[in-house]
């Protein structure tokens, strides 16, 4: 069975019409409409579709070209010939936008393309008169002008073109795609070699389209790992390079700490503007090697740490640029902070790496620093020992455990002169680090899930230490932090903890501070409400912190407000110090409060504070956190309100052992 007319073979034209046709739909319905680079595709397809469906219908007036006027089969073959060269032309000015950085060279390079094609076109036209590609004889039909080959030449013209041009940049393109552009001239020429010689087998068209199919879905398939708002990598091709890396490298991360305060002042456009500038500035510094992690968090890979701090700062004065150019829009500045970490080939487990990355980025916002943070062997030690830590916490957070331990600080009643209850606080002791300081334990709790069963065990411990010793201990007051306040079970744990222990609510004071109410008041609100009710005494700890609101101190169950130390050593500045602090007792007082100030390490601290009419002290002055033993034999001692301060420090240095 033959597909052509007479000595001509379309088979090829006519599967190049209904595969060019797809691309057109299949790109139309997903990038077309919002990616530049994307139409570039669309356009190549679109014109190879027009010359392959006239260069069928020329084939078929040429072989009838008696039965057609010389006006209609001159035209239909100039409009074949017009674009036979066009899918070439666009594919070039393809990979000249992606491979070339300087947005001047691109308007050069494709001013020229511009010319050269547009040259072509004329040529096209007046061949109409000169028959310099081809014309029509009445009785020859079908005749090959001496510039027949004009065609061939151009095609090759432009495939050296891509090769020497993906050559020439390569660094700034990925593999792939540097690969793609080496091989698709080749493919292209295959073809049209094979019309050269064989004019009668139709494969002009083939040639194009062959050469997009295979740009186009290789190119599709990379692009799947591209994030399109910034053109930079996904994360998970991130992942696959450092795990195929044959080298040792370093890995960049920058965080941009407000997105969130900058995506609700710019509108869509603008944002998407500032996200295209943030992915060029990293494909500029590390071209093929930039990365996108979440829409704040961006990432790259360098050769060596020397490498990266130097890229680093252009990057960062890049931003500062760009940053500049949106204040001009919103008042806002983009904040970042930047790590970096070295592998080497045979040790590069991401999670760990990006583990350490993190702790690195959030020390650098706790102390604002905005420069680029290195990993170095201290952080690797750091690493080891909170996960030291966390086993250690895994393994001793339970009633019985002798290492997981709460002490106990007393706090001293002005009026009762003795000490009336005391403060739970707990410890990690005799571990085989040693001693950890609560700090850093409570630390490694927070950030490893931990906090909330570390804050019930100590509880319990708290109700088994009451139990044990009902006639000395009347009440212990408890940090409870948010997690523990916003479990939907808080209630009924801390009620059914103080039954099994046959202990009344009023032998438990919860303290609880200003910050938890920042985001979760009414969820904390109920569970307080419900505690109050069982009768269970609330503490507001560490006022005069930051975070203070008035309303929720007056509408929530609180019987007690614990002044913070800082209020203590702004005493000791100057009057205005004693007269805020003054003032802030006589009003709390006022409304109903008692009133426990920490910190008292120094006789005139103490003065101060008696003064002011506080209820509670608490301090290095009356009393260090003692063990559960050690503190029960003070209590007893002082019963009888024998006690009096002595021996105290006349320095500020050390501050109650909190938490």
């Amino acid at each position: 069975m033959e597909f052509g007319y007479s000595g001509y073979y379309i088979i090829g034209e006519i599967v190049t019409c209904w595969g060019a046709f797809l691309i057109c739909v299949n790109t139309i319905l997903s990038y077309a409409l919002y990616d530049r680079r994307q139409r570039f595709f669309l356009y190549a397809a679109a014109s190879t579709f027009l010359a392959s469906f006239f260069n069928i219908i020329s084939a078929y007036n040429i072989e009838h070209y008696t039965e057609h006027s010389h006006f209609i089969c001159m035209f239909i073959t100039s409009i074949y010939f017009f674009f036979l060269l066009v899918c070439p032309f666009i594919m070039t000015s393809y990979v000249c936008d992606m491979a070339l950085q300087s947005k001047k060279k691109k308007k050069v390079f494709n001013i020229i393309l511009g010319i050269v094609q547009s040259l072509y076109f004329i040529f096209v036209i007046i061949n109409t008169k000169t028959g310099w590609i081809f014309s029509f004889d009445d009785k020859l039909g079908y005749i090959r002008g001496p510039a027949k080959n004009i065609t061939y030449i151009l095609s090759m013209a432009y495939g050296l073109v891509i090769v020497g041009t993906v050559i020439i940049q390569r660094r700034f393109l990925a593999r792939r795609i540097f690969w793609v552009f080496i091989i698709y001239p080749f493919i292209s020429i295959y073809f049209v070699a094979i019309q050269f010689f064989f004019p009668k087998i139709l494969l002009t068209g083939v040639a194009s389209f062959t050469s997009i199919l295979f740009a186009y879905m290789t190119i599709q398939s990379y692009t799947m790992e591209i994030n399109l708002k910034t053109g930079l990598m996904t994360e998970s091709r991130l992942r696959r390079r450092i795990a195929m890396q044959r080298h040792d490298g370093v890995l960049f991360v920058m965080t941009i700490d407000n997105i969130n305060m900058i995506q609700s002042c710019l509108d869509v456009l603008e944002l998407n503007q500032m996200y295209l500038h943030l992915g060029e500035i990293f494909m500029a510094n590390f071209p093929r090697n930039g990365y996108i992690l979440t829409m704040n968090r961006l990432a790259a890979i360098g050769r060596n740490m020397a490498e990266v701090q130097q890229k680093s700062k252009k990057v960062l004065s890049d931003i500062k640029k760009l940053s500049t150019d949106i204040n001009s829009v919103i008042p806002i500045p983009i904040e970042s902070y930047s790590s970096a970490i070295q592998f080497s080939k045979d040790s590069k487990d991401y999670d760990s790496m990006m583990d350490l990355i993190n702790s690195m980025l959030v020390k650098a916002k706790a102390s604002q620093l905005k420069n680029l943070q290195i990993c170095d062997e201290s952080v690797f030690v750091d690493r080891e020992r909170k996960r030291y830590i966390y086993r250690i916490l895994k393994r001793e957070l339970n009633l019985e455990s002798q290492q997981f331990q709460v002490w106990y600080q007393p706090i001293y009643s002005i009026s009762g002169k003795q000490f009336e209850y005391m403060e739970a606080l707990s410890r990690l002791r005799g571990t085989e680090l040693g001693d950890i300081p609560p700090q850093e334990f409570v630390q490694v709790a927070e950030n490893r899930g931990l906090i909330e069963m570390l804050g019930f065990v100590s509880f319990e411990k708290v109700c088994k230490f009451i139990s044990d010793n009902r006639d000395t201990v009347k009440a212990v007051s408890i940090n409870f932090s948010v997690y523990q306040m916003m479990n939907p079970k808080v209630v009924d744990n801390v009620l059914d903890t103080i039954k099994r222990f046959s202990l009344s609510p009023s032998n438990i004071v919860m303290e609880i501070t200003e910050s938890i109410f920042i985001d979760n008041y009414e969820l904390v609100m109920k569970h307080m409400l419900e505690l109050a009710q069982a009768g269970v005494k609330f503490y507001l700890d560490d006022f005069g912190t930051g975070y203070s609101n008035l309303t929720n101190v007056i509408s929530l169950p609180f019987s007690t407000i614990k002044m913070d130390r800082s209020l203590v050593l702004a005493m000791e500045e100057g009057q205005k110090g004693v007269s805020l602090f003054f003032d802030l007792v006589s009003t709390f007082k006022g409304v109903g409060f008692k009133i426990l100030v920490e910190g008292v390490e120094t006789n005139n601290q103490n003065y101060l504070v008696e003064r002011a009419g506080v209820d509670y002290i608490q301090g290095f002055l009356y009393s260090r956190p003692l063990p559960p033993d050690e503190c029960v034999e003070l209590l007893k001692r002082t019963v009888n309100g024998g006690f009096a301060p002595s021996g105290a420090k006349k320095t500020r240095s050390s501050a109650s052992a909190k938490k």
